[in-house]
Parts: structure tokens; C-alpha cells; sequence
């Protein structure tokens, strides 16, 4: 059995970011902890959790985390003009983490808990969600948005709220707000709160 891994515990990997199922992210990796996880992570297979740092920094000490992140796995690597590890990262679906612990070189890992789906109102499949699909397809427009999400299924409702979430230019509480919501028409109002917000 892994170190790093159990069918009910994962590494973690803290960020200063919010990762929406369905996204992508570019990394470089320069840590030891952490270029141990990913060496263990293409060897075996396995995924790890990327999670919102709530009190410390990305470097050094181990920080303290927000409860709900995402389980990712690793798309894509190379070594990087500067020596580096360079690493692509897909989100697969919502998180929560419990019970965090850190190993002697500081890697972080949790009993984790996932959460495959929102809740979603029975009624919430007649709902019209055009004005987000097409405020999602605005945002997309822009040059460097391609690298950060998957292609988009527009009749997905779950699928459009985790892109708008990632894509939108609004605070990282914010961010984490959103991925913490666990109803779909929640998640949709916020949604659009936030787009009014940030028309005005």
C-alpha cells in the first residue's frame, strides 16, 4: 500500500487557487514533497487533491486548507526550459478533506470524501440557463482561456456553473464559496448575483 495513498486518503497539494472539476492547470514543480508526490502519482496511477490555502503560503511550512477542494490527476508533463518539472493538472470532481496530516518532508494528506455531484432540484431541468451559457461563451473567447478548462458541454447545467466558477474574475474566497455550494440552483443564483456584480 502507498504511503500517499488508500482508497480513502489522498495527498494534498495546497494552493493560493481554486480548481473546478472539468479544469485545467499548469505547475511548476521545484519541492521536493512535491516532486515526490508526482513521481509516485504517474508511477501509480493515482491522483491527489488540490486545495485552497487558508493561512500560510504555497512554499515552506505546511499552510493551513480549506476543507472542500478537487481531486485531480496529471494530464501532461515535461521538464520546462528552466529545469523544472512542468505539470498539467485536470480536475475530476469535488472533494472534501478531513483529518489532515503532514509527513515528515511536509506532505500533506487527509482522509478524503467525494462529493460526484451537486444536489439538483427536480425543476431545475426546465430552467433556462441561456444567459450563462452565453456569458461562458464570452469568457471563452479569450486567447489564454483554452488552457484552462476541458471542451464544455453546454446541456450540462453542472458542467457550465464549474467553468463559469473557474473562468469568472472574482476573488479566491469567492471561488471557494462556489465550490463549496452543494445545490445546483444555489450555485446558479450565486452565479448570476456575481455576473450583475461585475456588469455594473
Amino acid at each position: 500500500m502507498s504511503l500517499l495513498f488508500s482508497e480513502s486518503r489522498a495527498a494534498l497539494f495546497p494552493l493560493g487557487t481554486v480548481l473546478f472539476p472539468g479544469c485545467t492547470l499548469p505547475l511548476q514543480i521545484f519541492e521536493q514533497r512535491y516532486l515526490r508526490l508526482i513521481k509516485t502519482c504517474l508511477q501509480d496511477n493515482h491522483g491527489f487533491v488540490v486545495i485552497l490555502i487558508s493561512a500560510g503560503k504555497e512554499v515552506g511550512d505546511t499552510p493551513e486548507t480549506y476543507s472542500i477542494g478537487s481531486y485531480v490527476e496529471v494530464v501532461d508533463w515535461e521538464t520546462l526550459e528552466n529545469g523544472l518539472l512542468g505539470v498539467t493538472i485536470q480536475a475530476k470532481h469535488r472533494v472534501r478533506i478531513t483529518h489532515p496530516s503532514a509527513q515528515d518532508d511536509g506532505l500533506m494528506t487527509g482522509e478524503m470524501e467525494i462529493l460526484d455531484t451537486l444536489d439538483t432540484d427536480p425543476a431545475l431541468a426546465d430552467e433556462n440557463i441561456t444567459d450563462l451559457v452565453d456569458t461562458l461563451k464570452l469568457l471563452e473567447q479569450h486567447p489564454y482561456i483554452d488552457k484552462q478548462i476541458t471542451e464544455t458541454d453546454y446541456a450540462s447545467t453542472q458542467d457550465v456553473c464549474n467553468k463559469l466558477s473557474q473562468l469568472l474574475p472574482v476573488d479566491m474566497l469567492i471561488k471557494q464559496s462556489l465550490l463549496e455550494i452543494n445545490n445546483t440552483s444555489e450555485r446558479i443564483s450565486k452565479l448570476r448575483d456575481l455576473i450583475h456584480q461585475l456588469q455594473q
